[in-house]
Formats: structure tokens, sequence, C-alpha cells
């Protein structure tokens, strides 16, 4: 999955709705996505955009900060699983 790919899908699941302060909150997330694409691949962006997905559908809007919290993570497991071999 491509970081666009992944951040078009949370603005799907969130609706596209403007946050407290006027901003797409999905948007937010491309940099984070844009990270984890440049330190993994494509099963990282999507893991990544997964979970961000289950914390929206479960009425969650992580922030751009708690976005990068869950990207480390995912990258941890990732060369724990993946990328470590």
């Amino acid at each position: 999955m491509q970081p666009e790919e992944a951040v078009r899908q949370l603005e799907y699941a969130i609706d596209a709705s403007l946050d407290e302060t006027g901003q797409r909150t999905a948007a937010g997330y491309r940099p984070t996505f844009e990270r984890v694409a440049e330190r993994a691949d494509g099963s990282a962006v999507y893991a990544l955009a997964g979970e961000l997905a289950d914390a929206v559908v479960g009425g969650d809007r992580p922030t751009p900060a708690e976005a990068n919290a869950t990207a480390e993570r995912v990258l941890d497991d990732w060369a724990y699983t993946d990328g470590g071999a």
C-alpha cells in the first residue's frame, strides 16, 4: 500500500470530516505514512492504516502524534517479524 492510498482510505473511514481545528484529520497522517513507507514496505503501511482505521471505527480520532506512536509500534513489529530477517 502506498502512503497516499492509506491516507485516502482513512479519509473514507473518517468520512473526511474536519477536526476541531478545521484540518482534515487523515491528511495529517500523510508524513507518518511516508516515513513508514521509507523505512519498511507496503505491508507496514497497510498495518498502520489498519490500526488507525480500527481506532476510528472505535470512535477515536488519533492525533498525528498518536499516529506516530502507532507507526513506531508497527515499525518495531515489522522489523522483528518481516524486515529483521
